[in-house]
């Protein structure tokens, strides 16, 4: 018996509670009430509370988050919507609580995002404006300036401050090849204009143009100040942060200002060669993300767990992959006090997951393949002290990664 008369909504019990935010690992019960964490002991009372998820043998983090997927599902073309997915099926399906959109919008499409789909989702939703009025659902979204209009993506950030928190970029072809520095000089000044850090994706998937390289390095020394973001850390294209196989300086450089750094794996943006370089240089990422679209999650991506699986197979620990996807991101979001911890007065966001041993086979954007021993498994969802059934899964078995 606990010795109070309080009564909870949720009593999350039994499961070890890994909470890097407090440096908690412990074998914890978690009482909700009101859609708040109310608190965190060992053996809670079970007739305290309404219901009562039993996490015996599981891991409970806070709820997990995504820093960068594409959430936009209903403002895509039919039959398929290739370029993004919707809100629930990256987020809570997956056991993932937070999930910000990286871009999918622009000034001219963003109303949609905000207004008809995020009502709609269980899952919280932050959204990163892209520069391109358009966003990426027509890509190129920025082919030259005519496809910019700064003063309607600060009016966008102006309305809904609450929910569009950043602005996006990508240093791809044909903008770098037409617009060259402008373009992330733009996206600065957008971006300290409506007072929110910017978002830049690196590596030149569309054209693999050389001039990239040298772009990314004026963009790491010239234009991102703390708070921002690169996106796409891990990545093996030209103009990420590997030339020649090593880190540039600049990263390292950047770091030290406060310019946080990225994964987003998605389907061409990662490969475990470049992880390899990039870690072995001791330059270990802020995040991990999945950018999520359409086509990753039955491909490369399948979701975040598995993509946090990937670095535990490239020798991250258990608490780095968990940091990485809870008390970090909520800190680039400035969240820190509501999402990404369990401490009593946040949300009750929390991901329940099962530690799988085995011999599990991890693919990259380039079919190369990494071999691991633990893969991490959703078992269960809570966003807002309420439960969320999980989706089956990407695969025909389900979460599990393929068996060697």
């Amino acid at each position: 018996m606990t010795g109070t008369d309080e009564t909870y909504d949720l009593l999350v019990a039994g499961g070890r509670v890994l909470d890097p935010g407090q440096g908690l690992d412990a074998v914890l019960d978690i009482a909700v009430a009101g859609g708040r964490v109310a608190r965190l002991a060992p053996g809670i009372d079970p007739d305290t509370a309404t219901r009562v998820v039993d996490a015996s043998g599981c891991l409970v983090t806070p709820g997990l988050i995504d820093l960068h997927a594409h959430v936009a599902g209903g403002l895509g073309m039919l039959p398929a919507e290739q370029k993004v997915l919707s809100p629930d099926v990256a987020g809570v399906d997956a056991c993932v609580t937070t999930v910000v959109d990286a871009g999918s919008t622009g000034a001219s499409n963003v109303a949609g995002l905000v207004s008809q789909v995020l009502p709609r989702a269980k899952t919280r939703i932050i959204v990163y404006i892209n520069v391109g009025a358009c966003g990426t659902l027509h890509t190129p979204e920025v082919r030259a300036m005519d496809d910019i209009d700064p003063a309607a993506t600060v009016a966008a950030v102006r309305a809904r401050p609450d929910v569009i928190r950043g602005v996006k970029a990508r240093m791809v072809s044909p903008s770098i090849v037409e617009l060259g520095m402008e373009l992330p000089q733009v996206a600065k000044k957008v971006a300290c204009e409506a007072g929110v850090p910017l978002m830049v994706h690196v590596g030149d998937i569309d054209g693999r143009n050389p001039i990239a390289a040298d772009l990314t390095r004026g963009l790491l020394d010239e234009v991102l100040t703390a708070g921002d973001i690169v996106t796409h850390t891990t990545s093996h294209q030209v103009g990420a942060l590997l030339r020649g196989g090593e880190l540039m300086p600049e990263a390292q450089v950047a770091r030290q200002r406060g310019v946080v750094f990225d994964t987003a794996l998605g389907r061409v943006n990662f490969s475990f060669e470049a992880a390899k370089a990039v870690l072995g240089e001791g330059f270990v990422p802020d995040t991990i993300s999945t950018d999520s679209i359409g086509l990753s999650r039955f491909e490369i991506v399948h979701s975040l767990v598995e993509c946090m699986s990937k670095f535990l197979a490239l020798g991250l620990s258990l608490e780095d992959v968990v940091r990485m996807t809870t008390s970090r991101p909520a800190e680039v979001l400035g969240m820190e006090n509501e999402i990404g911890v369990l401490k009593p007065g946040c949300a009750a966001d929390i991901s329940i997951l099962e530690i799988v041993e085995g011999d599990w086979v991890f693919r990259d954007g380039t079919s190369a393949v990494e071999c691991g021993t633990v893969a991490l498994q959703p078992r269960a969802t809570v966003r807002a002290g309420g439960v969320v059934p999980l989706d089956y899964g990407p695969r025909p078995w389900g979460w599990l990664p393929e068996s060697a």
